[in-house]
């Protein structure tokens, strides 16, 4: 299927949208359960993704009793497997219509989760002829704290595509946060030939850009980043057009490739760039879990969502 469009619209219409399918992911923050506790729209299946793992812990575990109270269906998946997320796409969107709507909280979810989902639906055909994402995200306080956990992956965040191929000199776009060692190890090993940084401004958490910048000052002194770009993180078509405009740009002379750390609406418009523009890389860093903090997470405004609309290569043609 083709993208089509990508609006963003306002968290107040999701009251008056009829949904076919609610995705969400149950984790440990309280965050998880925000949206679907306050959407009063009209769904038809509810399913839930759950980190596949022996001891769900006190928090996850009071968070699945709520969706479990709302009705979601229980499905387990691997952060590192994308097969079970894969199979309840396939499942979901196999059935005719003319057009679905999912809506799709991914606050919680792995980056490695949100991209198969999308992906899911480029890669295939289903038998709608249309499908519109209502992707929503809710933000939360951060966690201001310079933090450097041990690095346990770098790489492409769907591991059977995005390896870097091409001879051609690497340009690296990163969105920082306050783990600055951690994209300092990307940088070594990635060896780019230029480096463009982005640095996210939250409304709900002024003094987040702050402590980024100042966490990020040696980072950004050490290797003469100079071009830096703010970006309203609350606002994902600003970031649409932002990373569209620098990218394609880098993409004529060199191999781009996205690093998103910072907020999830970041890395939600650069895996929709890479659906437009495949030849754009998305890489992650993933550092070695650390015990979860009972009072993270807590939600910190109203969701952001934008509406990503999907067709059919005749469907398409037939809207042209």
């Amino acid at each position: 299927m083709e993208l089509l469009q990508i609006n963003e619209i306002d968290y107040t219409e999701l009251r008056h949208q009829k949904f076919d399918y609610f995705i969400a992911a149950c984790g440990y923050q309280p965050r998880c359960t925000y949206l679907a506790e306050k959407t009063d729209a009209v769904l038809a299946e509810k399913h839930l993704l759950i980190i596949d793992e022996p001891d769900p812990g006190e928090n996850r575990s009071r968070n699945l009793q709520v969706f479990a109270r709302l009705g979601f269906n229980m499905h387990h998946a691997s952060v590192k497997e994308s097969r079970n997320v894969e199979e309840l796409v396939s499942k979901i969107t196999g059935k005719p219509a003319d057009h679905l709507n999912l809506l799709i909280d991914y606050s919680c979810m792995p980056k490695m989760w949100y991209s198969v989902l999308v992906d899911s639906i480029t890669r295939n055909n289903f038998r709608a002829g249309k499908i519109s994402l209502f992707l929503s995200y809710t933000p939360k306080k951060f966690d201001c704290v310079s933090s450097n956990p041990s690095v346990d992956y770098i790489g492409p965040i769907l591991q059977n595509k995005d390896k870097l191929k091409d001879k051609r000199p690497v340009s690296m776009v990163i969105s920082l946060d306050n783990k600055h060692q951690s994209i300092v190890e990307a940088i070594k090993q990635i060896r780019p030939a230029n480096i463009l940084a982005f640095i996210p401004e939250c409304s709900h958490d002024p003094e987040y850009t702050k402590m980024v910048l100042q966490n990020n000052k040696a980072l950004l002194e050490r290797f003469g980043i100079t071009r830096v770009i703010h970006y309203d993180a609350r606002h994902p078509g600003i970031i649409n057009s932002l990373l569209t405009t620098h990218c394609l740009d880098q993409r004529i002379e060199s191999e781009v490739m996205i690093v998103p750390q910072g907020p999830k609406t970041f890395s939600m418009m650069a895996m929709l760039l890479s659906v437009r523009y495949p030849d754009i890389k998305l890489w992650e860093i993933i550092d070695r879990q650390k015990k979860p903090n009972a009072d993270h997470g807590f939600a910190a405004a109203e969701p952001v969502v934008v509406k990503v609309t999907f067709a059919d290569d005749e469907e398409d043609e037939f809207l042209n």
